[in-house]
Formats: C-alpha cells, structure tokens, sequence
C-alpha cells in the first residue's frame, strides 16, 4: 500500500492535469476536420508592383516642371502611356492634369521637352516598356 502522503499529493497531481485539460480549449473546433485549408493569399504569389509615385508618396505639383518633363517625349511632346511609365491608373490621370495645368501655366513648353531638363536621370526607359502594349 501507498503511505497516505503519497496518495494525497497522486490525488491532486491527477485533479490539477484534469482542470488543465479541461479549461483549455480545443484545439480544432470545426466539426470536419476533412475540409480544405483556405489561405488568405497566395504564398507563392508575387507582390503586386506599385507605381514610383505611390510608392515614394510623391505629390505632382503643376509648378514642378522638373518631375513632369521626366514623363513627356523628348521628340513629340506627348505624354508616355501608363504601360511605358507603369503608373497606376490614379496617378496617370492626375499627371494628365497637372501636365495640362502647367502647360496652361507657361511652366511648361506644349510641343517639345524643355532643353535644360534632357540631362535628367530617367525613371524609365521609354524604348522599353514595363508591360507591353495592348495592341501590339
């Protein structure tokens, strides 16, 4: 037989593992422990690019000829694409605009780039697009 020491401190050894057990929580509390794993998002997937303007929070400004001449063709004045440029939908509407307003304003020539900004580091390569073109 077990001196009575023993069996006092067996008895609440077994009764503090048995309230362990039962204030946890179980582990799995859906019923079918069978169905599929639906993930939030894919691991495997790439992050999704962001533009340069969103990703450096950069605000165009109609008076910052310098930063807007850095989207405009050297040759034929125009504007590049979103596909050249890889802007967001957001953005390339609002450089449209502020393009405009300072073509407007006199900050900026109408046809061609303003010669003392052709020396400026490009943030693209216009012969090479981001993405190509939709129809080509």
């Amino acid at each position: 037989m077990l001196p009575a020491v023993n069996k006092l401190h067996l008895l609440q050894t077994c009764s503090t593992f048995v309230r362990s057990i039962s204030i946890t929580p179980a582990r799995f509390s859906n019923e079918n422990d069978d169905e599929p794993v639906v993930l939030e998002k894919n691991p495997y997937g790439k992050p999704k690019p962001k533009c340069i303007l969103c990703e450096k929070k950069i605000e165009l400004n109609y008076k910052n000829t310098r930063l807007l001449q850095q989207f405009v063709s050297t040759f034929s004045g125009r504007v590049y694409e979103r596909h050249v440029t890889g802007l967001c939908n957001k953005q390339h509407k609002r450089l449209l605009e502020t393009i405009a307003l300072s073509r407007r304003s006199g900050y900026m020539p109408i046809f061609v780039k303003d010669p003392k900004y052709l020396n400026d580091p490009k943030l693209f390569d216009p012969l090479k697009p981001l993405t190509p073109h939709s129809y080509a």
